[in-house]
C-alpha cells in the first residue's frame, strides 16, 4: 500500500526525540505561566481587601463580598460549594480561622493568601490538563488555515465566543483558541468541514478530529443532527493526542487506538472504509511500531508526530486537499 505521508517511512520516524520533548515541556511551561496570571491577580486583589478591611482574622466573617474566595482558601472547591449551605460554609470558614489564621497571629493575611494560592493552583492544574488538548487543536487549526491561505482557498471558521461563522479575511492568529470548526471548498467544488471534538452518532463516542464532505450552517440543532447521522457525510476521522509527557504516552495511544478501532468497525457496518488519522506528540518506540504497522497496512490512512514539522505539515496538507 502506498504510504501518503512521505516523511513517515519507518516506525522510528514517529518516535518523539529528546529535543522535541524538551521543547514541548517548555511550550506547556510558558503557557502555564501565562494562564496563571489571572489567578495571581485574584490573590493580589484579595490581599488588598483584607489589608484594608480587617484587623484580625474574625473580621473576615463580616466581609460577604470576599467570602467565596475565603471559602476557597479554606479548601472548599467550587464544585463542593454547590452542595453546601451558607451555614455549612460559614462553619467551615470559622473552623479555618480558628485552626490556621488565628495561630498565625499578625501574619494571618499571608497565611490565608498562601492557602488561597494552593487552591487556585489546583484549579490551574485542572485547566492545564484540559488545555493540553486545546493546544494541540490550536496547532492543527493554525496549520490547516495556513494551507488554505497558501492554496488561496477561501474559508469560514466558527468563532465560539461570538457563536458565528467568520470569513477568511477576518481571521487573525489570536482567534485560534476560539475556533471550533473550519469549512472550505476545494478547486474541484467538493466541500470540506473540520470539526473538533464531535460525538459521532454512528460511533456513539466523541472523536477528536472530524472532517465532513459537506457544510453545515450550525453546529447544533436538527439540521446539523441530520448531517452527522448520515455515514456518507464523513470524509476523515482521527485522534489527536497533544500530551508530551512520555509517562502517559502509551495510555494515550491505547485510548486513541480503541477509538479508531471503534470508528473503523462502526463504519464497516455501513460498508464504508473511512480514512483514519492519528497525530500524537508523545510517541515512544513500542507505540511507533504499532502505529506504523497499522499505517503500512492502510488501517490508518495517515499519521504524524505533532512535534515533527515535516510530518505534521504534510498531514495537514493531505487533510486540506484530500479528494
Amino acid at each position: 500500500m502506498k504510504m501518503i505521508n512521505k516523511y513517515v517511512k519507518k516506525a522510528s520516524d514517529l518516535v518523539t526525540t529528546h529535543e522535541s520533548r524538551r521543547n514541548g515541556f517548555l511550550e506547556y511551561a510558558l503557557r502555564k505561566s501565562k494562564e496563571s496570571i489571572p489567578y495571581i491577580d485574584k490573590a493580589k486583589a484579595l490581599k488588598l481587601i483584607l489589608e484594608d478591611k480587617t484587623k484580625k482574622p474574625k473580621d473576615i466573617l463580616k466581609l460577604d463580598e470576599i467570602k467565596s474566595s475565603c471559602y476557597e482558601a479554606a479548601g472548599v472547591s467550587v464544585k463542593a460549594n454547590n452542595y453546601l449551605s451558607d451555614v455549612d460554609l460559614n462553619d467551615i470558614l470559622l473552623e479555618f480561622i480558628k485552626e490556621f489564621l488565628e495561630p498565625a497571629g499578625k501574619h494571618y493575611i499571608d497565611e490565608l493568601i498562601y492557602r488561597y494560592l494552593l487552591t487556585l493552583g489546583d484549579a490551574l492544574g485542572g485547566r492545564m490538563r484540559n488545555l493540553v488538548g486545546s493546544i494541540a487543536n490550536e496547532k492543527l487549526t493554525r496549520n490547516i488555515i495556513s494551507q488554505l491561505q497558501v492554496l488561496n482557498l477561501p474559508f469560514k471558521y466558527y468563532h465560539k465566543s461570538s457563536k458565528s461563522w467568520l470569513e477568511s479575511k477576518d481571521y487573525s492568529i489570536d482567534q485560534v483558541i476560539d475556533i471550533r470548526s473550519i469549512k472550505w471548498t476545494l478547486k474541484s467544488g467538493k466541500k470540506r468541514q473540520l470539526i473538533y471534538n464531535l460525538t459521532v452518532p454512528i460511533v456513539k463516542k466523541n472523536i477528536d478530529i472530524v472532517v465532513l464532505n459537506c457544510h453545515s450552517e450550525e453546529l447544533t440543532g436538527v439540521p446539523f443532527k441530520k448531517i452527522i447521522l448520515a455515514p456518507l457525510n464523513y470524509e476523515i476521522l482521527g485522534e489527536l493526542k497533544g500530551g508530551i509527557d512520555p509517562a502517559g504516552a502509551d495510555e494515550h495511544w491505547k485510548t486513541a487506538n480503541t477509538a479508531l478501532s471503534r470508528v473503523r468497525d462502526s463504519f464497516k457496518k455501513h460498508n464504508i472504509n473511512i480514512p483514519l488519522v492519528f497525530i500524537g506528540a508523545a510517541i515512544e518506540k513500542s507505540m511507533s511500531n504499532e502505529i506504523f504497522s497499522q499505517y503500512s497496512k492502510g488501517e490508518i490512512m495517515n499519521c504524524a508526530n505533532l512535534t515533527v514539522d515535516n510530518q505534521f505539515v504534510s498531514l495537514c496538507n493531505w487533510l486540506t486537499t484530500n479528494e
